[in-house]
């Protein structure tokens, strides 16, 4: 019988940044090799890197890439997963505006216009976040440790923390592309349920993202 390993769960610190970063870079690939980041701003997976570093340093709460958002998983001191989460909206700023506000003060000027003219293709899938939901964002399990667990324990205990803070909170939403079938799969294990569809029957959808179709998953909380 295989041993599960024994698995502790904290908040991200500092010195977590480099591992919050690989999280949210193999969250964005999932199935595939690419970086939709990379192909909104046209730059390479390593200026890319180098933005997230510098935007996590500045500890903006209640975003995609806030490091105050993650919590890691850890077996005997090795850090084995994160995963993030905010209520969206709850300063009154949505987590739409801080991530283009903080992606403007890091790229040059040619990125941003670059992503201007590939909005209104992503657009078509886009689904709006509800105020006042709690809202998750990039999950990565190291791969000898999956299967084992650890992202179920990951979405509890931010569940756990965030509705205890904001008791108001009725439910918890993710966004996933539907065409990545491991983590559509593992999220229904974690007991997200699908709600909404949006797909693009343009073409171009493929240049930026792995598939056309994004969904929203929910886990009603009361």
């Amino acid at each position: 019988m295989e041993i599960q390993p024994e698995i502790q769960i904290r908040n991200a610190v500092d010195s977590d940044i480099e591992f919050v970063i690989e999280t949210i870079v193999q969250a964005e690939k999932g199935n595939e090799n690419s970086i939709s980041y990379c192909k909104l701003f046209n730059i390479n997976e390593s200026e890319f890197r180098a933005v997230l570093g510098k935007i996590l340093k500045e500890k903006i709460c209640n975003f995609e890439f806030s490091l105050l958002n993650f919590k890691i998983a850890e077996s005997r001191g090795l850090k084995v997963a994160a995963y993030g989460a905010w209520v969206e909206g709850i300063d009154g700023i949505s987590s739409g505006i801080l991530k283009i506000s903080a992606l403007k003060t890091f790229l040059q000027k040619e990125n941003i216009l670059h992503y201007k003219m590939s909005a209104p293709v992503v657009d078509e899938i886009s689904i709006r976040r509800q105020p006042g939901t709690i809202q998750f964002e990039s999950i990565y399990i190291v791969e000898e440790f999956r299967g084992k667990n650890i992202g179920k324990m990951l979405v509890e205990a931010l569940l756990t923390d965030l509705a205890g803070k904001h008791p108001e909170v009725e439910a918890a939403h993710v966004q996933l592309m539907k065409q990545n079938s491991v983590s559509l799969q593992a999220h229904q294990k974690y007991g997200f349920e699908i709600i909404e569809e949006k797909t693009s029957l343009n073409p171009q959808i493929l240049n930026f993202y792995s598939g056309d179709t994004r969904v929203l998953m929910e886990i009603k909380l009361r």
